[in-house]
């Protein structure tokens, strides 16, 4: 006992040390330390925005459902489910700028090229929001929204269209504004985009609770939360490119359209990629919703806030490790993303799993507090914890075919998961209720994605373990 103790402790000191210490740059042990410095930093300040992140809705939850009522708040989180579909709107061009820019910052004496990628980028990501923009502004009267989202009361259906629009148009808005935080992860340098969207999802909270204590209305409590990270994310883009990294500011002078050819061809694979992801992961809400009713996808949302306090795990390791891998790679240096590939996919198997067992324990009292209504069983929660931990562990070996760019065996599994999942959940929900959607999603992540991005990964690196 007193051995692992101290062997416990000696880690800490070690981390410790990592994250003050200067290392040479110049020599591969050297980069090997500054990478593992960097992904500490990152995983550190992630892990605290995301807990900021899930914690402030379950800390103002209480407050929104007695200010919006069960209907509302379950057309909001309907919403909000249906138009994660649009995360790929920006046509993967986020993911190539990540892609590229980290194995160009893998090359000596490459900065110009490094600011023609963020210059193009920005270029093309800005022009798909404003097309966008103008396209939703024609279709948004044409459309039935509140029979789309399944509004049954009159209060209901009035409020469908603002809180659509709102929510809508500020994704649409922060498309550009948040391509910063892709450059800030491209250069191992996500610490600084995490602690700007911790600002944002205090703000966020500042907001509800300003708007329901003082009574300000619903719609317009939508649209300020709605644009509150769209807020933070501007701050950090002025902070960053004028401040910071003056020599990565976007400019007119430095768009390379051979550059933007590079951003397109891998972006596009990105973006058909995004949606399948999209599409076979965030649609929980959305089916609960059709196959039962807005009542019960309230307490659904809640369980899977609660559940997603492990995608922790997902964001404060796989995020970094993605830079440092095409940066790695781009110097031919296969050990290290070996290595850290192994290191990381163990540590997010044990941390997530940990995660999920302290969840479980605490629900019960969590929800209790909520209130009767928002009560889940313990068999649905289990099942989301379950494909949580699944993702977590199967990260690391994703964020090595990212690097790599091996997007379309990507594609291929993960078109064959969303066909089958998608089915099953919908036919067994409709059969068994919630808690089928609740687990059809891990069982069929573990039977098809796991074993094929194993594979696909060990083949990237030199057939290895």
């Amino acid at each position: 006992m007193n051995g692992f103790i101290n062997k416990t402790i000696n880690k800490i000191k070690n981390a410790m040390s990592l994250l003050v210490s200067q290392n040479d740059l110049e020599t591969e042990e050297g980069r090997s330390r500054e990478r593992e410095k960097r992904i500490l930093w990152s995983a550190a300040t992630a892990a605290l925005a995301k807990v900021i992140s899930t914690a402030i809705p379950l800390i103002t939850v209480k407050i929104t459902l007695s200010y919006l009522g069960d209907e509302l708040y379950g057309l909001w989180a309907t919403i909000i489910s249906f138009f994660s579909l649009f995360a790929f709107a920006d046509l993967g061009l986020g993911n190539g700028l990540q892609t590229e820019l980290s194995r160009a910052s893998g090359k000596q004496n490459n900065s110009e090229k490094c600011r023609k990628i963020v210059s193009s980028a920005y270029l093309m990501i800005s022009v798909v929001a404003m097309l966008l923009i103008m396209v939703f502004v024609v279709v948004f009267p044409l459309v039935d929204w509140s029979g789309l989202m399944s509004a049954e009361s009159s209060t209901a259906k009035a409020m469908t269209s603002t809180f659509v629009m709102a929510i809508f148009l500020s994704k649409l808005v922060g498309i550009p504004v948040s391509l910063v935080q892709r450059t800030q992860n491209a250069l191992q340098e996500g610490y600084i985009s995490n602690i700007w969207s911790s600002l944002g999802s205090v703000l966020s909270l500042i907001v509800v609770v300003v708007f329901a204590s003082l009574d300000l209305g619903r719609a317009q409590m939508m649209w300020f939360s709605s644009f509150a990270v769209v807020i933070t994310s501007l701050l950090n883009s002025l902070f960053f490119y004028v401040i910071k990294r003056p020599d990565l500011k976007p400019s007119i002078r430095f768009i390379d359209f051979k550059i933007t050819k590079l951003l397109l061809s891998t972006g596009i694979l990105f973006f058909i990629l995004s949606i399948i992801t999209s599409v076979s992961l965030s649609l929980d809400n959305f089916i609960v919703a059709k196959v039962t009713s807005l009542s019960e996808t309230t307490p659904y949302s809640i369980a899977y806030k609660v559940a997603s306090f492990i995608g922790i795990i997902s964001t404060m390791l796989s995020t970094p490790l993605w830079a440092a891998n095409g940066e790695a790679l781009a110097r031919g240096e296969y050990s290290w993303v070996k290595k850290q590939t192994v290191k990381m996919t163990n540590v997010s198997f044990v941390l997530s799993f940990l995660a999920s067992v302290f969840l479980v324990v605490l629900s019960k009292p969590v929800l209790g507090w909520l209130g009767s209504g928002t009560q889940v069983s313990y068999s649905i929660l289990i099942g989301m914890c379950f494909q949580q931990i699944l993702i977590a562990t199967a990260n690391p070996a994703f964020m090595v075919l990212n690097a790599s760019r091996k997007i379309k065996i990507q594609m291929l599994m993960y078109g064959i998961y969303s066909v089958l999942s998608i089915s099953l959940k919908y036919v067994l929900g409709q059969m068994y209720g919630a808690i089928a959607i609740a687990w059809v999603g891990p069982i069929c992540y573990l039977a098809i994605i796991c074993p094929f991005v194993a594979w696909s990964a060990r083949n990237v690196l030199g057939g290895k373990k």
